[in-house]
């Protein structure tokens, strides 16, 4: 790597010192409840480990534990299987994903920097460290690993490296779904020039294949090839492909933001009657849905950023996620989990990077912003509060 390890260190500098800083507030304001409802080792290590032991942390230690049931098959198997070899244990997954997460950045800046150069190659990092929902790398969350192999199988279609390619995207893939997307990036980088050289294409037939031999797994184990799928459309996900796909995925979503838009601006109640409870179950929805809106619009402008400035690759990588986003949405909340998606999203990434540079006054607002809200973000997820 020419930058060195300047990109893993500041990732994992940063999301270390969010940790430890979100974890002192614990002990300014406990949450209520089991402190560490999975334990670590000692009590310094269940206040530092445990601060975003929260949601799907839950499902991939039960996993690693005890093994896939009909509901937990939504979880697609190498993050748990990499805990279950590390002893199921809370501090080193925790540092696993936060490892992860850093050659993740690794690789991130080397993707960037042929193309834009060091400046924007670090930016990229920085946005990445300081992304709202970062706060995941610090969790038994499977995104850190997810990052580092798509970059990873980018970086080496980037460099005409099939096979390193086709497996790192396997390995993604194998890590969650989502890594399917990947695809057409792949294929545009890894084109043959002549027409003898097709044979670099095949190693891509991994990533496909990881979908199979998870499915042929579950059929083994739970008698079921498609509980990965129909997991997604029980209750808690309810995530379902409609009909036209990716355009019905779509108006869904324009029309639960807009819906919500106005209910927050016609109906939110005085704060003085909403209860002790806060809001209603309705305006969080609203406010939740009428906000992924607004990011949707901001992700796509960025996305188009991203194959003008950085290529067609990248644009094809950020246009693929998002049609994944929109063929399985969500009843209620169509963009269910988008901005820490956007994590592995490294053309938006690195278009945020673009559009900051050389302009020092917009650069320390926008980095300065995602601090912030990466800080009650984290917050908020380690009392409970579901944030993606």
């Amino acid at each position: 790597m020419r930058s060195g390890t300047r990109p893993f260190w500041t990732l994992v500098g940063i999301r270390a010192a969010f940790l430890l800083g979100t974890a002192a507030t614990l002990l300014w304001a406990p949450r209520t409840g089991e402190l560490v409802p999975n334990g670590a080792w000692d009590p310094f290590s269940d206040l530092v480990f445990g601060t975003f032991d929260q949601w799907d942390a839950r499902w991939f230690l039960h996993i690693a534990r005890d093994g896939y049931n009909t509901t937990s098959a939504a979880f697609f198997p190498l993050y748990p299987a990499l805990l279950a070899l590390l002893g199921s244990s809370l501090v080193l997954g925790t540092l696993l994903s936060l490892v992860a997460a850093g050659l993740g950045a690794l690789c991130v800046a080397e993707i960037v920097r042929p193309t834009l150069g060091e400046d924007v190659a670090r930016d990229s990092v920085l946005v990445l460290a300081l992304f709202p929902t970062a706060f995941v790398f610090t969790s038994l969350y499977s995104d850190g690993v997810f990052l580092a192999l798509s970059a990873a199988s980018f970086l080496a279609a980037q460099r005409r490296r099939p096979w390193l390619a086709g497996i790192a995207g396997g390995l993604a893939v194998a890590t969650r779904a989502f890594g399917i997307a990947l695809l057409p990036a792949l294929v545009y980088l890894l084109w043959p020039r002549r027409p003898r050289e097709v044979w670099r294409l095949a190693p891509l037939l991994l990533l496909p294949a990881a979908i199979g031999l998870y499915a042929a797994y579950l059929d083994h184990t739970l008698g079921d090839p498609w509980a990965f799928s129909r997991a997604q459309a029980s209750p808690g996900w309810e995530r379902t492909v409609p009909s036209l796909g990716p355009l019905s995925g779509l108006w869904m979503t324009v029309q639960a933001g807009g819906h919500g838009g106005l209910e927050i601006l016609r109906h939110l109640p005085r704060t003085q009657t909403v209860g002790a409870a806060g809001y209603s179950a309705t305006e969080r929805i609203a406010f939740w849905n009428a906000f992924h809106l607004v990011l949707l619009v901001a992700v796509a402008l960025l996305t188009w950023v991203a194959w003008r400035r950085l290529g067609r690759a990248f644009g094809l990588y950020g246009a693929a996620i998002l049609l994944l986003v929109l063929t399985a949405p969500s009843k209620g909340f169509p963009l269910v989990s988008l901005p820490r998606f956007l994590l592995a999203d490294f053309p938006v990434l690195g278009a945020i990077a673009v559009l900051i540079q050389g302009r020092p006054r917009l650069r320390t607002a926008v980095l300065v912003a995602l601090g912030a809200t990466s800080a009650a973000a984290g917050v908020a997820f380690a009392r409970g509060v579901w944030i993606a």
